[in-house]
């Protein structure tokens, strides 16, 4: 109880600082000194111009926005890729849904009969596959090239910045523990 009272005499003193009239009047007057000013004359809009569409009739050019290199005719672009596009239509094996940087390589088998060895390739999920020459890994139409008992060359058929097929050469090396 002893605290409330001076808490109470504070807000008392507080609220009666607030009651002064002459900062009101003098708010007042200020404010009929600002609105009675002139406010200058504002110029009008200038007049705008009646647009007239243009029809775009260079279509038939070549687009700036494509470079030299890329200026050929659409009929050869699609001769020249045809030799190294893949072949979409081929129903892709289970190695083929994996990405590459999943898959390795842990050991190789050769039987008497063959004349190349076959790897063994962990697919990431705890699952070895047996691949041998010309079987397709990775989800870059990767084909085995080549199969040695250290590692295996796989070509894969990418697209390059000019959206033409290249082949590209890479390697799954023999992984020890």
């Amino acid at each position: 109880m002893k605290c409330l009272a001076p808490l109470l005499l504070l807000t008392s003193v507080l609220l009666s600082a607030c009651n002064g009239t002459d900062d009101i009047e003098a708010l007042n007057a200020q404010l009929l000194q600002i609105k009675s000013r002139s406010s200058g004359d504002i110029s009008p809009l200038p007049e705008m111009d009646v647009y007239s569409p243009i029809s775009y009739t260079g279509s038939n050019l070549r687009s700036p926005f494509r470079s030299k290199e890329d200026d050929f005719d659409d009929d050869n672009k699609a001769t020249a890729d045809s030799a190294l596009a893949p072949n979409f239509t081929r129903e892709k094996t289970s190695l083929e849904l994996i990405p590459f940087e999943r898959l390795s390589m842990v050991g190789s088998i050769q039987f008497d009969n063959d004349k190349h060895p076959s790897a063994l390739i962990d697919d990431g999920h705890g699952q070895v596959h047996k691949i041998t020459i010309h079987d397709f890994l990775g989800q870059n139409f990767g084909k085995v090239a080549d199969v040695s008992h250290e590692k295996v060359i796989i070509e894969e058929t990418v697209q390059d910045e000019l959206g033409n097929w290249v082949k590209r050469t890479r390697q799954l090396t023999l992984r020890f523990n």
